[in-house]
C-alpha cells in the first residue's frame, strides 16, 4: 500500500499491512513566510517518513486595526470577514501548496483549522474568554465573520488540493479547566460554528480534535466526521478503548504527547503496543500523539514510534 492508500483504509475500517502513523509539532512558522514553514514540516516528515503529512498551521489570528484586545461589545462588532490574501491565510496556503508539489499525489496531506473561538482568543488573550460569552449577540457577530473567513479558507486548500483537515476544538473541555465551558457554552459558542465548518468540508477527511483535558467527548460524537483525535493519555479524559465502545468511526492516538519526549526506547514501545490492545486491532485506527509534540524531541524517539507500528506481525492486522 502507498501512504494515501493505507490511510484511507484506516478511516474506512478497511485492512492495513499496519496501522498510519504521524506526529506533528510547533516549528515557530508564525515568524517565517509560507516557504519556510513548507521547509521546516518536509524536513520533519521526511526524516520520520511518517504515513501522514499533518501540517501545522501557526499563523495566528490579529484583531482589526487599532485593538490590541477586547474590552466591549463594540470592539466584538468591528470583526469582519477576512480576505485570503490576509497573512493569516496567504501564508499557510503558500506552505501547502509547496508540499503539496513536494509530496506528490501518494501521500496524505492533512491541513490543521482552529475553531473560530479558539483562533479568537490567541489573537486577544486567553483571558478574555468570560467577558467574549458575557456579550452572546455581538460574540455571534464576530464568530461568524471569521467562520465565513474559513469558509472562503475551505474552498481555497480543496483546489490545492489536500486531502483532510485536523479540525482542533476546545468545546469539550470540562471545568474546572481554566478553558472548560459549560454544556449551554458550548451550544451558544461552539456547535454553531463547528458545524458549518465541518459541513464545509465534505468531502475531505475530517479529523475532528477535542484540545486540552478534562474532556467529555460526547459533546461531539454526533459530529459530521470522519476521524475522532484526542489526548487519550492526559489525565481527566477518556481511554481509546472506552471510545471505542461509543463510535466505529476511525480513532487516532494512542502515544502520550507530554511524556514521549521523554521516554525510553522500550517504553515506548510498550505504549505503541498498550495502544493497539486498546483500539481492539489495527482498523480502524490511526497511531498518534494526543497533540503536538516538543519540537525538542529526540529523532530516535520517534523514529522509535513508527518502527514499533511498522513491525507489528502482518497476522494481528488481519
Amino acid at each position: 500500500m502507498n501512504k494515501l492508500q493505507r490511510f484511507l483504509a484506516a478511516v474506512c475500517g478497511e485492512p492495513v499491512d499496519h496501522p498510519p502513523t504521524v506526529a506533528w509539532c510547533n516549528f515557530a512558522t508564525d515568524a517565517v513566510d509560507g516557504a519556510e514553514n513548507a521547509r521546516r514540516q518536509l524536513a520533519f516528515f521526511e526524516a520520520c517518513d511518517w504515513d501522514i503529512c499533518k501540517v501545522m498551521n501557526d499563523y495566528r489570528f490579529d484583531p482589526p486595526p487599532g485593538i490590541e484586545t477586547i474590552e466591549t461589545a463594540a470592539d466584538m462588532r468591528r470583526f469582519v470577514k477576512r480576505a485570503m490574501s490576509e497573512r493569516i491565510f496567504s501564508e499557510q496556503l503558500m506552505c501547502l501548496r509547496i508540499m503539496r508539489d513536494r509530496l506528490g499525489p501518494g501521500v496524505p496531506l492533512i491541513d490543521t483549522l482552529f475553531e473560530p473561538f479558539f483562533s479568537i482568543l490567541f489573537g486577544v488573550g486567553f483571558s478574555k474568554a468570560p467577558l467574549i460569552r458575557s456579550h452572546p449577540h455581538a460574540a455571534a457577530d464576530m464568530l461568524n465573520a471569521l467562520t465565513d473567513s474559513f469558509v472562503d479558507y475551505i474552498a481555497a486548500i480543496r483546489d490545492i488540493p489536500v486531502d483532510g483537515v485536523l479540525y482542533a476544538t476546545n468545546a469539550c473541555i470540562l471545568r474546572p479547566s481554566s478553558r472548560g465551558i459549560s454544556d449551554d457554552e458550548f451550544h451558544t459558542f461552539h456547535e454553531p460554528y463547528d458545524l458549518r465548518l465541518l459541513a464545509a468540508m465534505d468531502g475531505l477527511v475530517r479529523i475532528v480534535h477535542a484540545h486540552g483535558n478534562p474532556l467529555q467527548l460526547r459533546r461531539i460524537l454526533n459530529y459530521p466526521c470522519e476521524v475522532f483525535s484526542w489526548s487519550d493519555r492526559l489525565s481527566g479524559n477518556p481511554s481509546i478503548a472506552s471510545v471505542r465502545k461509543l463510535t466505529g468511526k476511525c480513532l487516532m492516538g494512542g502515544m502520550d504527547e507530554s511524556k514521549l519526549h521523554e521516554r525510553s526506547m522500550p517504553e515506548i514501545r510498550a505504549e505503541v503496543a498498550d495502544t493497539l490492545v486498546q483500539a481492539g486491532g489495527t482498523r480502524n485506527f490511526i497511531v498518534a500523539p494526543g497533540c503536538n509534540v516538543s519540537p525538542g524531541i529526540p529523532l530516535r524517539a520517534l523514529t522509535c514510534f513508527r518502527d514499533a507500528v511498522r513491525m507489528i506481525p502482518r497476522e494481528r492486522n488481519e
